[in-house]
């Protein structure tokens, strides 16, 4: 019997198999998809990603892929005005493309059983754990594990333990995340991000003189838009004059494009449910922060900890689901109040231009902006 299985291998999920692993425990890290592939993500490491990074001892494979290095952040309103800001450190861009293959494998390395093409149709606890069904290709298994985490991302799956499945929740909005990779477009270090009608677009460096355009938008905004990634990127462009210029030169690079639907950016974080949530799956932090792949990282690093105290015998699941949920609302309440204000504040047609002049008498406004935007950091590992 394993003592853990993870649902789910991008960052968040491979990051905690690889802690689960190195601590000793047999892991089994689930994903339904083939890897490598690409995923609807701004691809922007936060300055904050590289200390975990070290940690998990996958910095060497991920400095040789040869991340771009991004130096400022560029916010550009519907308006033209624009607020920018240098970086407390150098940031990475990286395609998840490259990024999870490295982590999967190193996840391999530590003896975590990695098992793509898997798709999971149930979770059910026991006296002595879980029981989780599979399906590979035609073939249905079921496995027994001591501890089971979910990292399967922002589509809610209550399903999996027998909770009616929301398709379509009208008491929040729903989104449409998008992304594709382009040539011919320069970035000079600098991030960029783009306000259009209710949503926003962000531009990025990635290796080999990429860029990631990856954007964020209402889902009924996007209906009679078009039917692909390109096509929906024009029709948000088309609110943005800068951001409509700056594509001229893109080339859009085959296979790269990406959609993800319906997205529901988190009220407040949603950590538990039968087990624990990791990633986005137990808080989707507006992508305009930029902090999404810190958020999953540190989140995993929280719940490998107390999932070792856990498998150890040091302390009950209850009271782990206790201290977890303390945690993860003492990282991500602030950020998320902000994140839904800012993006509000935003879309705004006055306050884009208050906030232009501020911080063009008040340069360091625009500093602080941008650190409003990290996780604190500061619960403790427990």
């Amino acid at each position: 019997m394993p003592d853990a299985v993870i649902i789910g291998g991008g960052l968040s999920g491979s990051s905690l198999a690889i802690r689960l692993a190195n601590l000793g425990w047999n892991t089994v890290l689930l994903d339904r998809q083939m890897f490598p592939r690409h995923k609807a993500c701004g691809e922007f490491l936060s300055p904050e990603t590289q200390e975990m990074f070290r940690e998990l001892g996958v910095m060497e494979q991920l400095e040789a892929l040869q991340p771009a290095r991004i130096l400022k952040s560029r916010i550009i309103f519907r308006h033209g005005g624009a607020v920018e800001a240098e970086l407390s450190k150098p940031a990475w861009g990286l395609s998840r493309y490259a990024l999870d293959s490295v982590m999967l494998q190193a996840a391999e390395e530590a003896g975590v059983e990695v098992r793509t093409g898997t798709a999971v149709s149930s979770v059910a606890a026991e006296i002595k754990g879980f029981r989780i069904g599979t399906r590979t290709g035609g073939a249905s298994e079921i496995l027994h594990s001591r501890s089971v985490y979910a990292a399967w991302g922002v589509h809610p799956r209550g399903d999996l333990m027998g909770e009616p499945q929301v398709v379509n929740d009208k008491r929040r909005r729903a989104y449409i995340g998008f992304k594709a990779h382009f040539t011919g477009i320069g970035l000079d270090q600098t991030v960029e991000l783009y306000f259009v009608r209710g949503g926003y677009v962000g531009i990025s460096p990635v290796e080999n003189g990429r860029a990631n355009i990856a954007a964020l938008l209402p889902l009924d905004w996007a209906r009679g838009k078009g039917s692909s990634v390109s096509e929906l990127l024009l029709s948000a462009a088309a609110e943005n004059a800068k951001l409509w210029n700056r594509l001229q030169d893109g080339i859009l690079i085959p296979d790269t494009q990406v959609s993800a639907a319906p997205v529901y950016l988190s009220g407040k974080p949603s950590a538990w449910s039968i087990i624990p949530q990791v990633g986005d799956a137990g808080a989707m932090i507006p992508p305009l922060f930029g902090d999404g792949m810190s958020a999953a990282l540190r989140s995993a690093r929280i719940c490998a900890s107390y999932g070792d105290q856990f498998l150890r015998g040091d302390r009950s699941m209850e009271s782990w689901k206790d201290a977890y949920l303390l945690d993860m609302s003492r990282e991500y309440d602030a950020i998320l109040r902000w994140g839904h204000l800012l993006q509000a504040l935003g879309s705004m047609p006055v306050i884009p231009r208050l906030w232009t002049a501020g911080t063009k008498v008040f340069p360091q406004l625009a500093e602080y902006m941008v650190q409003a935007t990290r996780l604190n950091g500061k619960s403790p590992l427990p």
